[in-house]
């Protein structure tokens, strides 16, 4: 078997297919594909893959990857082409590359997320006061929100540790809040508790029309995950 890291894109329409029906998605592309792909034992076999961390639905992704076993080596190329072919609309597959054997899992490399989060300048206050209560959370020693538990149990939760580099830029529309976080099992920190924090301590973007996009995910230090 041969491990192969895909990078796709998921935007449009495409932003608000659920993590657990973009793997069936996934399971359809590649047999429609006709990928030599390797399928798990058992009465209900899969298609072998692992996706890195999902996206919440409705919040696009321009470098999302998913691993992918096939039972014969293929050119990179032929992968993209065979897959592109079968993606449906809002998913685009834009690169593919050999994992090296013995590599951890796709999802235990995953350590950063950088997002974009767009507003529009009709709805913000002024951009300084913005810019200031960013640099004012950068400089704190904790940011504590309150984060709903699956029993429905609000918790304080300290947001600091995971919130790497927060950096914001105009645009003629609008501006745009660039954020580095953390993104791993041990640690992982969602851009919209960022926007809360913003919104608690500073009475900033409440109500605001917000489009999230995350740009890319890295591994440790920063690590490309595509090579």
């Amino acid at each position: 078997m041969t491990r192969y890291r895909i990078r796709y894109s998921k935007e449009g329409a495409a932003r608000f297919i659920s993590h657990l029906d973009m793997v069936r998605t996934f399971e359809r592309v590649v047999r429609r594909a006709s990928l030599p792909v390797s399928l798990s034992e058992g009465f209900n076999p899969h298609p072998k893959f692992g996706f890195g961390f999902p996206l919440p639905v409705g919040m696009a992704g321009l470098n999302e990857y998913v691993d992918l076993m096939l039972d014969s080596a293929m050119e990179p190329i032929q992968i993209v082409s065979s897959l592109e072919k079968a993606v449906p609309p809002g998913l685009r597959v834009t690169g593919a590359c050999q994992v090296e054997q013995g590599s951890p899992a796709l999802m235990a490399q995953v350590e950063r997320s950088v997002y974009l989060v767009r507003a529009a300048r009709a709805e913000l206050p002024g951009e300084e006061e913005l810019k200031k209560c960013m640099e004012d959370m950068m400089g704190a020693q904790e940011i504590i929100i309150n984060r709903r538990k699956k029993d429905g149990r609000h918790v304080p939760f300290d947001i600091r540790p995971g919130l790497l580099a927060f950096t914001l830029k105009e645009e003629v529309a609008g501006v745009v809040i660039e954020m580095e976080l953390i993104t791993s099992s041990s640690l992982n920190v969602r851009p919209d508790e960022v926007i809360d924090a913003i919104s608690e301590r500073c009475g900033l973007l409440a109500g605001c029309h917000l489009d999230f996009i995350r740009t890319r995910i890295t591994g440790r230090g920063g690590e490309d995950l595509f090579k």
